[in-house]
């Protein structure tokens, strides 16, 4: 159904551009639903002699920077204080990069992971299970294991063109071992935000040893002016380890990525050369985009709110879920990590 006779050039052309931005809030939101806490599953459970995911959550891996691994001795608040940590690294995240994550590419700085006491307890005890799970992801990648993800995931498996095990995910990981309890007070919008608790947080980084397809060598050399205490009492042999603040790791990370772009810009995969084919994910929101946006005009139509001469706040009240031409984009961002912050 075809609204054009009845409202302007300009007016569709400005609905349909809220339409697209309406569905893109929507799939953010329920992007950052996903990043939830994998655990990692007893290998004792289903007869496995390692520590392993549900294959079904291996595509949760893809695109992810590093792993972060949530260890139990900081998981006493994650009910109500969890979602505001990743609220912060996803704002330290933006920042470091100079953008918002491309959730379309599942892209992020890592895949939360929670790691139980009883089989990884220890950071070398963490970095073994990494082995064999980023062993998993990359036996995963390798079989494009396309029919179990439609029996257990009810849609397609992400295409392997786009959608990949990074070389920095093998080589380090984060480890968030302790939750600093942090009475965060409401800012003069309104809004509790994310820093005032992510500031206060410290993450271990630690190198597996594993740097094959990196243009270089991690190093923590400049971050030795901001390393914490370590604070733990376990012998770390060999590895080379620090404890730093959660967002001088995130941006760490984050220039770490970059640093790799920079050296493998045909490996980039929202690079222009690739990002404007049929079948890559970046054309398939936007086309995604553009039916959302007609079916509404459509339903409106259909349902007799939009007529000539129909005002554009009007045809906006009857079309858009985010009202961002009345309230700020914060009013609707914050949910999935928790209702009330930025």
């Amino acid at each position: 159904m075809d609204v054009s006779p009845l409202l302007s050039p300009e007016v569709v052309a400005e609905l349909r551009e809220d339409l697209r931005r309406d569905w893109f809030i929507t799939a953010n939101d329920e992007y950052r639903l996903e990043l939830e806490l994998i655990c990692i599953e007893n290998p004792q459970k289903r007869g496995h002699k390692i520590p392993y995911i549900d294959t079904w959550k291996e595509y949760l891996f893809y695109n992810k920077a590093t792993v972060f691994y949530w260890t139990q001795s900081a998981t006493n608040m994650v009910g109500r204080n969890g979602p505001v940590i990743l609220g912060g690294i996803w704002n330290a995240w933006s920042d470091a990069l100079g953008r918002e994550p491309q959730i379309q590419l599942d892209e992020f700085f890592a895949v939360p992971v929670s790691v139980k006491e009883e089989y990884a307890k220890t950071v070398p005890g963490i970095l073994r299970a990494h082995e064999h799970i980023c062993a998993q992801v990359r036996k995963a990648v390798e079989e494009n294991n396309r029919a179990n993800a439609l029996i257990k995931l009810c849609k397609p498996w992400p295409d392997p063109r786009y959608f990949k095990l990074h070389s920095i995910c093998e080589a380090l990981i984060a480890v968030f071992d302790e939750y600093k309890s942090v009475a965060a007070e409401k800012h003069a919008n309104g809004f509790r935000h994310y820093d005032d608790v992510a500031q206060n947080q410290s993450i271990i980084l630690a190198l597996t040893g594993h740097e094959n397809g990196l243009s270089a060598s991690i190093s923590f050399e400049s971050l030795k002016d901001k390393a914490l205490p370590l604070a733990r009492s376990e012998d770390m042999g060999t590895i080379d380890v620090i404890r730093i603040p959660l967002q001088v790791g995130v941006h760490f990370v984050a220039n770490l990525l970059l640093r790799e772009e920079a050296a493998f810009p045909e490996s980039v995969v929202a690079g222009p050369h690739v990002s404007r084919e049929a079948d890559h994910p970046f054309m398939k929101w936007e086309r995604e985009a553009q039916d959302y946006g007609e079916e509404r005009l459509a339903h409106a139509q259909a349902q007799g709110k939009i007529e000539p001469f129909t005002t554009v706040a009007a045809v906006k009240k009857a079309v858009l879920h985010h009202r961002v031409d009345i309230y700020p984009l914060e009013n609707y961002a914050p949910y999935p990590f928790k209702l009330g912050w930025i």
